[in-house]
């Protein structure tokens, strides 16, 4: 199961400030900074199977590689969002998936996780296989990344600058993520009220995903 804390930066500009902070690099690991151009492809058939079921299904570009993921639609509470997420490395371009669909045996056998349920998995892929694809908004961003640990846990934090895109809809998106690797979800919560209280931060209760339905929804609403 994915777990991580979502913060949203109050005003654009505070993420440059953020990153110029030296608190930060004394928080984080020496040389573990990571900077990774990213674009989210939501997908969905066309009738909306997945999004109705709040699943969401994400080809993402990362620098060169490209990345098939799909997310439960999990528990969010004060920015803390826990979803099952399984995940498996395209060998073939992410469009090629609007033709030809998911093989849902192959993504079966072969997609990773955190120890996340086969049976959910497989509940999850019902009625995918093999159905064309439609991109319903992307994501584009950059994507800045540090390992760190605090207390007995090793997590990762993110800075995400970007914005979504759905047609001529587009929003903004300024946020920091913790995502626990190892350890405890505790010293994950604690490194975000520390981060809260020094920074202007608030939590984050929607996904990237709910806010990109978000701006479909007003799309088709227009």
């Amino acid at each position: 199961m994915e777990t991580e804390l979502k913060l949203r930066f109050v005003h654009a500009d505070d993420l440059e400030s953020f990153l110029a902070d030296p608190w930060l690099h004394q928080l984080t690991m020496p040389d573990s900074s990571v900077v990774t151009q990213m674009v989210s492809h939501y997908l969905d058939t066309a009738d909306r199977l997945m999004t109705q079921r709040r699943i969401s299904l994400r080809a993402r570009e990362e620098d060169d590689r490209q990345i098939l993921t799909i997310k439960s639609d999990g528990h969010a509470q004060n920015g803390l969002h826990q979803r099952q997420e399984w995940t498996i490395a395209l060998e073939d371009d992410w469009q090629e998936l609007l033709q030809a669909g998911v093989d849902t045996e192959w993504f079966y056998r072969h997609a990773v996780s955190q120890g996340d349920s086969d049976d959910q998995l497989q509940e999850v892929l019902t009625g995918l296989d093999g159905q064309p694809l439609i991109e319903i908004g992307q994501i584009r961003f950059t994507r800045t990344a540090f390992d760190v640990g605090y207390g007995d846990t090793l997590m990762e934090l993110a800075l995400d600058q970007g914005e979504i895109v759905v047609d001529r809809m587009t929003e903004p998106i300024n946020e920091l993520e913790l995502e626990l690797r190892e350890g405890d979800v505790r010293d994950l919560m604690a490194l975000g009220e520390e981060l809260t209280g020094k920074f202007a931060l608030v939590p984050e209760t929607l996904s990237k995903f709910a806010r990109c339905l978000a701006l479909v929804v007003g799309q088709e609403n227009q």
